[in-house]
């Protein structure tokens, strides 16, 4: 009688601490999550202690009564056999037991490609990383008096909308306090940065943003979706635009294919409505076109980095590395169409100071290019660039790879303390001792032809050509801190833009005088960049 009442009363004791327990984590009930396996074995050692405790406390003298219950040996036995159970399936889904697997896991999405056919250009890649980003993002922040006091931003997601990199951030409620003053609006948008103008904008939602990982209780975006999927396990949510700009959660669902828990993939995305909530579930080949960030950037390299050490077994990569090669410690940013890409280098073993190659991978479909291309790896041109504004103390940011001038070269932004981008530099790939500084991109890219030239470089510029008349019009604005000019000749459909960095005679220009500009060739583009020459 003694012994079912302990059972009882443990029971319910453990049935509701697990209650709290489980709204509080929110483990994913499945037999591959790691999350399950460790929230039984807190239970039964809940449960194995509150047998022992009440045991005492029913004693006749408890304070003699120093022997375990049997319902608490016989918990004991249970966990040793789960720890045990768990050990061995960690063991059989290891990079030890399964590297062949591991080493497969990515090999059908690689493809190889030729230099001679990489696109990414100078037209349209961002030129902040995300440190900047929240920074102006943070500095727009700061001028809402209506949103300023009540939420924050802590975060920023990078992704491509009708063909432009950008970078969200959702405004956060700033504490309890004001989320039970503003729950009812629910946030009021996000801030979005143009990582080409640089320019950050407070786009207001219609109806508020009512999920978010900042809301509490049932609208809490992880407590959400655990709600409406128990049984899946999820990749960190991240914010998407559609083509109208409205606001998803994106939900990756984690599988694993190598044992029980070895070879975390993506298998398909659960798309919230940050608005109303509703809720849709696709697989990987039925995901919308929209959609940028399905697959992580570390989930890519860290199979590619398997790929690459993993060929000729586990102890080959630590010992002989015979043909092993990895991803370098860091990555960017490329959007190619309206898909997002993540660039990194590819090095040897012994991880020197050159690359042998580098990867672009789609982090929609993951399907992953590998460019053979000899050269500096990232790091050594950061330095270079650092090394030539060594007196000002700026810092680069983790390179862009893009072909300009027909050559694989490096493109880093250079920032102050402040974190604001002051300068641009351009890396030869294979020749990083060939290094051009500028004020503005423009400014580094005519550096950089002459110093390619000067080396004996040969050099693809763009077709230009020589464009003469009346200006019609001039309109002026200001980007990344330099004042442009925009200029319309008579008979001429296309607005021509000039810096005043390069173009210093610009600013005495006036509606009805003669100009001659030198410019690219591009009848897709409504506005040229161009040159005064006259």
């Amino acid at each position: 009688m003694k012994t079912l009442k302990n059972i009882i009363f443990s029971a319910i004791i453990t049935f509701l601490l697990a209650f709290i327990l489980n709204y509080i984590w929110l483990p994913a009930w499945n037999i591959r999550s790691i999350g399950t396996w460790l929230f039984v074995i807190i239970i039964l050692l809940i449960f194995a202690k509150t047998s022992s405790v009440l045991n005492t406390f029913w004693s006749i003298n408890p304070f003699k009564n120093k022997k375990l219950p049997k319902t608490s040996m016989v918990t004991f036995g249970i966990i040793t056999v789960l720890v045990i159970l768990l050990a061995v399936a960690g063991l059989f889904s290891s990079r030890l037991v399964k590297s062949k697997e591991y080493a497969s896991l990515l090999e059908q999405n690689i493809v190889d490609g030729d230099i001679e056919d990489y696109k990414a250009t100078i037209d349209n890649v961002p030129l902040l990383d995300k440190n900047s980003s929240l920074l102006l993002a943070n500095r727009k922040l700061g001028t809402l008096i209506d949103v300023v006091s009540q939420f924050k931003i802590d975060d920023s997601e990078q992704i491509t909308v009708k063909g432009k990199p950008i970078r969200v951030s959702i405004l956060e409620y700033d504490g309890f306090f004001k989320w039970i003053n503003n729950k009812d609006s629910g946030c009021p948008g996000f801030i979005k940065v143009d990582m080409t103008t640089q320019d950050a904008d407070l786009v207001r939602v219609e109806g508020g943003i009512k999920y978010s990982p900042s809301e509490y209780f049932r609208r809490d975006l992880k407590r959400y979706l655990r709600k409406n999927f128990p049984t899946l396990m999820f990749e960190q949510s991240t914010l998407e635009l559609d083509e109208n700009e409205h606001p998803y959660w994106i939900a990756p669902i984690v599988s694993y294919k190598i044992g029980l828990f070895g070879g975390r993939d993506i298998i398909g995305v659960v798309i919230v409505d940050a608005v109303t909530g509703v809720v849709q579930k696709y697989n990987v080949g039925e995901i919308p076109d929209w959609l940028d960030n399905v697959f992580s950037s570390s989930l890519i390299m860290n199979q590619y980095d398997d790929y690459g050490k993993l060929q000729n077994g586990f102890w080959n990569s630590i010992i002989g590395q015979r043909g092993v090669k990895v991803t370098t410690d860091g990555y960017n940013y490329i959007p190619q169409g309206n898909d997002n890409y993540i660039y990194t280098g590819v090095t040897s073993a012994g991880k020197d100071e050159s690359n042998i190659g580098f990867i672009v991978a789609n982090k929609r479909t993951k399907e992953v290019v590998y460019y053979p291309q000899s050269g500096a790896e990232e790091y050594s041109a950061m330095s270079s660039a650092e090394g030539m504004v060594q007196d000002l103390g700026y810092q680069s940011t983790f390179p862009l790879l893009l072909k300009i001038e027909g050559q694989p070269t490096y493109m880093v932004a250079l920032k102050d303390a402040a974190g604001l981008v002051k300068m641009y530099a351009m890396i030869n790939v294979e020749k990083y001792q060939i290094v051009a500084i500028g004020d503005t991109i423009k400014t580094s890219q005519n550096k950089y032809r002459e110093l390619l030239k000067n080396s004996g470089v040969e050099v693809f510029e763009s077709e230009k050509f020589l464009v003469k008349g009346k200006i019609e019009a001039i309109k002026e604005a200001t980007k990344q801190g330099t004042t442009y000019y925009y200029i319309k000749l008579e008979n001429n459909k296309k607005y021509f833009s000039l810096s005043i960095v390069d173009n210093e005679e610009i600013i005495l220009l006036q509606v009805g005088d003669y100009v001659e500009l030198n410019s690219e060739i591009d009848e897709g583009k409504t506005i040229l960049p161009a040159i005064l020459v006259k």
